[in-house]
């Protein structure tokens, strides 16, 4: 329940800044565009699952956002029961692994923690109103690991080994960080047989099978590169994050990053403007495809960078923590069931025995850390690395150990809950009240804003120049636009601080664009607006163009 009011109370919203490339990628897979549906920066999963929506339900545009907001209620479902076969398995290891003297979390207490985490990391880390494949790659995380702790018990068992190429290789298709997490996976069913020798043939069968699902993709991408890559999300964010180099509008300035074959074109000066109305489809071209944009750029290892970013990585865990203090309890609830086990070296052989969860939790945190550190990217990897830690937890089998793991339990699992349930008020509310009162048309500003430059004369199919934050601009979108030139956000305040004879000059430089109209968002107050016009009772305005 609380994951559909996350999912339904903010469908009108500003989306994530990736929903707009997915949604064009739907579309284009829709009319059989296939040039410009393989994209070798986005992965096709998730937009597969938007079309195939779209095709069912066929919204106009005034729903189109609620479309994808139940598909992404859909994919919250589809992580949750990962999740319970994850539980499962899990329960069922601890079972299997209770000695008479010990006891340990398992029947309702691992599950009532563990469904806690996941109801927290899934609505406050990954968010389900999030309009991104992240809450796919969870799913497909817990699938795989619960496969590994099957493998475990069943070691005869090929199917497994079968169904885990099958899960991997639809994870890469919906994220290209499941291709290096798949070799985690991999490796480590190499070790859940018993005997190398009797695991070989059957790791081999997982990878022939991951091949198989994910093949043609890297194939079609590749062959659209001209070179073989399986993705380029990877070289680009690396490029972003630890070579500095700029976005959205790289024009070659940093030494050793290479030089850009077709940068987007400054058509503007002070303050800077640019267009980049071909080849490249899409509403935003920039974003529909910026391994196209960036063609030419050389990433290179940058030791004191990359030593930035993993501290500044530290950080953002350390935040993700501290912004949600039930993790601190959590953390001392471990060390107080620890100490009172008293296993002292003996803990260490039951934390490697929960390797199989351990190690995608690890590899996973690490592979982020890297790079860039998001609660959506890391969410799962959280709540298997504490699976793995309470799992571990040993006590002697004492009516004292008994009554203080399940008061300990209770605590936590109230907790989690409560603080879930509490910071869900508001979606809760809003939710509720959109159920019980109806539509209120006025709450969709962005269908507001395409309507309004309809009642103006622009019209489906039409290029329009913007200043304001492209990424965002889903009224583009819903109208059936193309954003072909702009003012880059960051550079919006500058544009309207220039004196009349300046922006009169930059209209005039994006009108040669083909543009035909500009629209500004957010526009300060005291500017200079004549010519524009406010659309509608938003706080968008436009500038027609002859």
């Amino acid at each position: 329940m609380l994951g559909f009011f996350h999912a339904w109370a903010d469908r009108h919203s500003l989306m994530n800044a990736d929903a707009m490339s997915y949604l064009d990628i739907a579309e284009a897979y829709l009319r059989r565009d296939w040039q410009s549906a393989i994209n070798s920066y986005w992965n096709p999963l998730y937009s597969w699952l938007l079309a195939f929506a779209l095709s069912i339900i066929k919204p106009s545009p005034y729903w189109k956002f609620t479309v994808v907001h139940l598909v992404n209620f859909a994919n919250y479902l589809f992580a949750l029961g990962c999740f319970c076969f994850l539980m499962r398995e899990l329960v069922h290891r601890q079972q299997q692994h209770d000695a008479e003297n010990l006891i340990t979390l398992r029947d309702w207490a691992l599950p009532a923690l563990g469904y806690s985490l996941f109801i927290w990391s899934s609505l406050f880390l990954v968010k389900v109103q999030l309009e991104s494949p992240d809450m796919l790659v969870a799913g497909f995380v817990y699938l795989a690991t619960a496969i590994l702790l099957r493998l475990r018990r069943q070691r005869s068992n090929w199917i497994w080994f079968v169904v885990l190429g099958i899960v991997l290789g639809a994870g890469y298709l919906a994220k290209s960080v499941m291709l290096p997490m798949a070799l985690v996976f991999i490796g480590a069913s190499l070790f859940s047989v018993g005997s190398l020798r009797r695991a070989v043939p059957r790791v081999a069968l997982t990878v022939a099978l991951f091949l198989l699902v994910g093949g043609p993709f890297i194939f079609a991408i590749s062959r659209a590169k001209g070179r073989l890559t399986a993705s380029e999300s990877g070289k680009l964010n690396y490029l972003w994050s630890i070579n500095q180099v700029i976005y959205p509008h790289w024009q070659g300035e940093e030494p050793g990053s290479g030089q850009p074959r077709h940068p987007t074109r400054k058509i503007f000066d002070d303050p800077p403007a640019f267009e980049f109305s071909q080849p490249i489809g899409g509403t935003y071209p920039v974003w529909y495809d910026p391994t196209y944009w960036y063609e030419g750029s050389v990433s290179h290892f940058d030791a004191r960078q990359q030593l930035r970013v993993i501290v500044g990585g530290f950080k953002s865990f350390y935040e993700l923590f501290h912004s949600w203090g039930l993790q601190y309890g959590l953390f001392v609830a471990l060390v107080v069931l620890y100490l009172m086990g008293g296993r002292r070296r003996l803990l260490v052989r039951d934390l490697i025995e929960q390797w199989p969860l351990l190690l995608p939790a690890l590899a996973g945190m690490g592979l982020y850390l890297l790079v860039n550190v998001q609660g959506r990217y890391v969410a799962s990897f959280i709540v298997l690395l504490w699976l793995a830690l309470f799992s571990a937890v040993r006590l002697n089998n004492t009516p004292e150990s008994q009554r203080l793991l399940k008061s300990i339990t209770v605590v936590l699992v109230v907790s989690i809950v409560f603080t879930a349930v509490a910071s869900s008020s508001r979606e809760v509310g809003r939710g509720v009240g959109q159920l019980v009162a109806g539509e209120d048309p006025s709450a969709h500003e962005q269908w507001q804003v395409a309507e309004g430059l309809r009642e103006k004369g622009v019209a489906p199919g039409h290029q329009v120049a913007f200043i304001g934050n492209s990424n965002r601009a889903f009224w583009a979108h819903l109208l059936g636009l193309r954003i072909v030139s702009e003012v880059p956000k960051d550079k919006v305040p500058k544009f309207w601080e220039s004196d009349p004879a300046v922006q009169s000059s930059v209209i005039d430089a994006f009108a040669r664009t083909g543009a035909k109209a500009v629209v500004a968002e957010n526009v300060p107050s005291g500017s200079d607006l004549d010519g524009w016009q406010r659309i509608r009772d938003t706080h968008y305005y436009v500038y027609i163009l002859n």
